[in-house]
């Protein structure tokens, strides 16, 4: 995992609503709706309550949701598609 730090897209509100282990997320910078699985969600969150590196959010991530190795080891890619969708963005390193 490098150092960069991932931050929610400025002006991006985060609108989402949930049920079970799904959650619909609207990017209200594109006008896009984005169903996303709950291990995506807790990740987009976390970046949202604190920008980070993928290690620190998935230190964080592992203290409080008690992730094993397989799930932090996702971390990265899920931060990728979380970019993809444009719902957040690497800072500059």
């Amino acid at each position: 995992m490098n150092n960069c730090s991932w931050r929610v897209v400025p002006g991006q509100a985060l609108r989402q609503r949930g049920w079970d282990d799904d959650y619909l997320v609207f990017n209200n910078l594109s006008g896009d709706t984005h169903l996303l699985d709950g291990g995506a969600m807790q990740l987009l969150l976390a970046v949202a309550q604190s920008p980070g590196s993928a290690a620190s959010l998935a230190e964080r991530l592992r203290l409080a949701l008690g992730l094993d190795q397989q799930e932090i080891d996702e971390i990265p890619a899920m931060l990728d598609e979380l970019r993809a969708l444009a719902l957040i963005e690497h800072t500059p390193c």
